[in-house]
């Protein structure tokens, strides 16, 4: 099995703890690999993560359906499948190795950007879809869900999450706790300037669209919070369920609502 190992080296992990694991992978008849975002993707089967939510985000972005297993060595670590402790993390390994393990597949959003009726931007999240001002800055955000005329909103800004990245920026901004395997996307606008205006709850099937009404310097949609693309007045953002997914790898059976519990200290 080849095993790529994204590791975030702002955490402190010590390059010891790392030979550890990479010769264990390859006394297991395996090859590993330190991966480089900045290089081409080589041929893998599986990826560790080692660091927060924003590692595996990123490990999702460069390595497409290839299954990623997170290693939390961050704060909340929703999308890891362990706390990181290296005797465990290699019992983890050795589990994989042997595919003893399921796939936790999630889905994706797409988003295209419209200029002029020319498509001049395109990306993808896991988490969410951000649109909001480098600045503090009042936008008005056109706002279509299926078709349907929903509303102007002059906000901040607005976030379209999935149910995955519902624990992420949406539930700071009062957006609602999804399960992840519901089809469900959620739109909430950041720091409204009407006061009845709430988070929403979308089929993700639903195409979702966005036209910006007034610009300011600095607008940008961002991707995951790790892609940005600067926006213009009239710009038309498309939003969609991918086509593609991302793969995690689950080694235990806990349930979401166990994992919430246990994440947010609500034990």
């Amino acid at each position: 099995m080849k095993v790529g190992i994204v590791l975030n080296t702002s955490k402190g992990l010590k390059t010891s703890a790392i030979e550890t694991i990479i010769r264990h992978i390859e006394n297991q008849g395996s090859s590993a690999e330190l991966l480089n975002f900045n290089n081409p993707l080589p041929e893998l089967d599986i990826v560790l993560s080692l660091g927060g939510d924003g590692t595996v985000l990123g490990s999702a972005r460069y390595v497409g359906e290839i299954p990623i297993f997170g290693i939390n060595i961050g704060h909340l670590g929703f999308l890891t499948g362990m706390e990181y402790n290296l005797p465990k993390v290699i019992e983890a390994i050795t589990l994989i190795l042997n595919n003893q393990f399921t796939i936790d597949k999630r889905k994706r959003l797409e988003a295209q950007v419209y200029r002029r009726k020319r498509n001049v931007a395109y990306c993808t999240a896991l988490n969410d879809i951000v649109v909001k001002g480098a600045i503090a800055k009042l936008v008005r955000l056109r706002t279509h869900i299926g078709g349907d005329y929903v509303g102007t909103f002059p906000a901040d800004g607005i976030i379209i999450s999935t149910a995955t990245g519902s624990t992420g920026y949406s539930i700071s901004a009062g957006g609602a706790i999804i399960p992840p395997d519901l089809g469900i996307n959620v739109i909430t606008p950041i720091c409204s300037h009407l006061l009845n205006v709430r988070s929403m709850i979308a089929c993700d099937s639903k195409e979702i669209k966005i036209a910006v009404k007034s610009y300011h310097k600095g607008l940008l949609l961002s991707a995951d919070g790790q892609v940005d693309i600067e926006l213009e007045n009239d710009d038309c953002i498309i939003i969609n369920k991918a086509s593609t997914v991302t793969n995690l790898i689950r080694l235990s059976n806990e349930t979401f609502y166990q994992l919430l519990s246990r994440k947010m200290k609500w034990e």
